[in-house]
């Protein structure tokens, strides 16, 4: 499996090629130092002194068997045909050597681009994973608004319906002396206790009350004084009263 380069990887290896691309000399051909030249030049001169060999060795035979002038100027002819040979190649090597140049530049403006593409790749693909987390976060954030303002309601309307229900439950038992269930203190939020208070104010208030009154009246007249007492009773919860009364008379004083 190929190892995913990191971006730090990338822009190291992307700024080595740059750096390779713009550090290139300019192209300069030097035959010796072209091994495929020196390949040449040595064959050609191989070739060349077996030539002149050959051709001094037929222009002894011509003589008898002894060398001559004539035939070191035959072989010396052979052996500059080769290095004439090799001089022709010359032209056909610098192409190949400029090529060759050309090529490495090349491969090395492939590998930059490569490098290139791989690194905004990495950096889009980098892009859109914060750009997902980013919603992701967003979008969590919002579904916790969400609940958070649906809780909100839920805890008012539950509020709500429980005054109501208190409210109820009270008037209930004070106007009924009801007795409610565990049930029913639970949704109006009210205590046993307080339940029972109502209740006994409720019989309370149901019960008799007797209030006793008493009283005297005069009522003067010209001839004589009636004097009266007696006593009213107050019972019910409507404040219901009944009375009674002794009457006495007598004379006035003069």
């Amino acid at each position: 499996m190929e190892k995913v380069q990191t971006g730090s990887e990338l822009d190291r290896e992307l700024e080595a090629l740059y750096q390779a691309l713009m550090g290139r000399q300019s192209f300069l051909y030097h035959a010796a130092d072209d091994p495929l030249y020196r390949s040449y030049a040595d064959r050609y001169v191989q070739d060349g002194r077996l030539a002149m060999r050959d051709s001094m060795g037929a222009a002894a035979a011509l003589t008898g068997g002894y060398g001559s002038s004539y035939a070191q100027t035959v072989g010396q002819q052979q052996f500059d045909e080769y290095l004439r040979k090799l001089s022709e190649a010359l032209p056909e090597l610098y192409g190949m050597a400029y090529q060759q140049y050309l090529d490495e530049g090349d491969t090395l403006r492939g590998q930059y681009d490569l490098a290139y593409q791989r690194l905004e790749g990495q950096r889009a693909q980098e892009a859109a994973a914060q750009a997902a987390e980013y919603q992701r976060q967003r979008d969590a954030l919002a579904d916790e608004r969400y609940r958070q303002e649906q809780e909100a309601k839920a805890a008012q309307q539950s509020y709500k319906q429980q005054q109501d229900s208190y409210q109820n439950l009270v008037k209930l038992i004070s106007a009924s002396g009801y007795s409610p269930s565990d049930a029913e203190l639970t949704a109006a939020g009210l205590s046993r206790a307080s339940a029972e208070a109502l209740r006994r104010e409720f019989e309370r208030t149901r019960q008799p009350v007797v209030r006793t009154v008493y009283y005297r009246t005069e009522s003067p007249d010209s001839s004589s004084t009636r004097k009266s007492s007696g006593s009213s009773t107050v019972t019910g919860r409507s404040g219901s009263s009944s009375s009674s009364g002794t009457y006495k008379s007598g004379l006035s004083q003069r």
